[in-house]
């Protein structure tokens, strides 16, 4: 009888390894995915921030040395408009480490593109007295 039950834990046990082991694998694969998809929401998170803040900064930066002074004037025109959108997207870009101008680039498109709409809520938003963009 003992050689019998022998034999037979040994043939489970052969089966089951093998089975085992599958799951095994396949729970270490799932793992190692969530932990991947974590890090880049984590990677993603860190350069949406940082184009927060470079935008927001921009947009001040801008309103404060260029459009400002156009408003007191009276002279803001619409070409004036388009003049501090661009020195925005500049003072944006150069804010910008590379790491996170590629990140944006192979995600949203082109970054400039993306900027600019980054930029115009911005400015409405600055405009009405909110901060939504700038990362807390």
């Amino acid at each position: 009888m003992n050689v019998f039950l022998t034999t037979l834990l040994q043939a489970v046990l052969v089966a089951a390894v093998p089975v085992c082991a599958a799951f095994i694998g396949k729970g270490l694969k799932a793992l190692a995915n969530y932990l991947g998809v974590k890090s880049e929401s984590a990677t993603a998170k860190r350069f949406l921030e940082a184009v927060a803040d470079a935008v927001s900064t921009a947009v001040t930066y801008t309103s404060q040395t260029y459009v400002d002074a156009l408003k007191k004037s009276g002279e803001f025109t619409e070409e004036n408009q388009r003049e501090a959108l661009k020195m925005a997207i500049a003072e944006a870009k150069s804010l910008l480490t590379a790491e996170t101008k590629v990140f944006l680039e192979e995600y949203y498109g082109k970054l400039d593109d993306y900027l600019e709409g980054l930029i115009e809520a911005e400015v409405r938003n600055q405009k009405m007295g909110v901060v939504t963009l700038s990362a807390s």
